[in-house]
C-alpha cells in the first residue's frame, strides 16, 4: 500500500515537472518568436533615455561643479538667499539654502493659472468665458484692472495674460475667487506634491517651487499646447530688471517675478532657454539691497 502511494506521488511529481517543462519551452519559443531580428533591432527597448538620441553629448555631459562651488562658497551661509538651479537635459541640480522659505507672492499666480487652464481643458470653462469684477477683487499693488468699474466682465484668456504680463493682482483675485467654487486648484497642489502648502505659513523654498515650472516644461499636468501657451506668455513679461539682466542678449527666458517691497523680498523664477542647454533657475532674496 505504501509503495503504491509513493508510486502515485512520483506520477504527480513527474506530471508537474512535465507541465513546467512544456510551459518553459512554450515561453522560450514565444520569446524567441517575438525577439527582433537584425532587420528590426530599432524596436529593442533601450536601457538609455529614449530622448537621449536627440541631444548631443556636449549638451548632456556638462560639469556643473565650478558653478556649484561658486554658489556654495558665496551664498550657502547667507539666510537671505535661496537658489535652485536645474540643468533640464539631465536633471542635475544645485540647491543653495534649500530649507530657506519665502512667501511666494506673485509666483503663486502660475499654479493658479494652471488650475484655470485645467478647467478649460476639462470643459468647465472656455478661453472666452467671462468673469465679473467685484469690489473685493480689487488690489492696486500690481496691474491696472482695479481701475475698472465693479461689474466689468473680463475673459479668462485676458485675465491669464494680465496675471502673467502685468502681474495683475486684481486679475489673480478674480480668477481665484471663481476657482474656489469648484476648487480645481487642489488638483494642481496634488499633482505638484504641494498638498500641505497652505496648511503651514504659506511659504515655500526655491527648490520646492521648481516643480511648478518643471511641470510646465514637461507638459506633465496640462497639454503640450496649453503648457507651451503659458510658457510663451511668461516670455513676454516686461519685468526684465532681475535675472534677465544677467542673460546673453536675445536669450529666451520664461519667468515670473514675485516681490514684496515692504518686506524687502524679491524673487525671480523661470526657465532659461539657452540653445540646446535649457535650465531652470529660481532665486529668492530677503533684505538684499545690492545685486547678487
Amino acid at each position: 500500500m505504501k509503495q503504491l502511494i509513493i508510486k502515485n506521488q512520483f506520477k504527480v511529481l513527474y506530471g508537474v515537472l512535465g507541465l513546467l517543462i512544456v510551459i518553459n519551452i512554450s515561453a522560450l519559443w514565444y520569446v524567441n518568436m517575438q525577439a527582433p531580428t537584425e532587420t528590426d533591432t530599432k524596436t529593442v527597448v533601450s536601457l538609455i533615455n529614449p530622448m537621449r538620441v536627440f541631444v548631443a553629448d556636449k549638451d548632456v555631459i556638462v560639469n556643473l561643479q565650478p558653478l556649484r562651488k561658486y554658489l556654495t562658497d558665496t551664498y550657502e551661509t547667507d539666510p537671505g538667499v535661496s537658489v535652485y538651479f536645474e540643468f533640464l537635459n539631465t536633471g542635475a541640480n544645485i540647491s543653495i539654502s534649500k530649507d530657506a522659505k519665502f512667501f511666494p507672492a506673485s509666483l503663486l499666480k502660475v499654479p493658479i493659472i494652471m488650475a484655470a487652464v485645467k478647467n478649460i481643458e476639462e470643459g468647465k470653462w472656455k478661453w472666452n468665458t467671462e468673469l465679473t469684477l467685484v469690489e473685493s477683487d480689487k488690489d492696486s499693488h500690481f496691474g491696472t484692472l482695479y481701475k475698472q468699474l465693479v461689474g466689468t466682465r473680463v475673459s479668462i484668456e485676458s485675465l491669464i495674460e494680465k496675471m502673467i504680463k502685468d502681474s495683475d493682482n486684481t486679475a489673480y483675485y478674480m480668477t481665484l475667487r471663481n476657482l474656489k467654487k469648484e476648487a480645481p486648484q487642489q488638483s494642481v497642489w496634488n499633482h505638484l506634491g504641494l498638498q500641505d502648502f497652505f496648511t503651514n505659513d504659506g511659504k515655500i523654498s526655491a527648490k520646492r517651487y521648481a516643480v511648478v515650472l518643471r511641470s510646465l516644461y514637461n507638459a506633465a499636468f496640462l497639454s503640450k499646447e496649453d503648457s507651451s501657451k503659458i510658457l510663451t506668455l511668461l516670455m513676454k513679461t516686461p519685468f526684465t530688471e532681475y535675472l534677465e539682466q544677467g542673460l546673453p542678449k536675445g536669450t529666451e527666458f520664461a519667468h515670473k517675478i514675485g516681490v514684496i517691497p515692504s518686506e524687502n523680498v524679491y524673487m525671480d523664477a523661470g526657465i532659461v532657454y539657452l540653445p540646446n542647454r535649457p535650465y531652470l533657475l529660481i532665486v529668492m532674496t530677503l533684505n538684499k539691497f545690492t545685486y547678487i
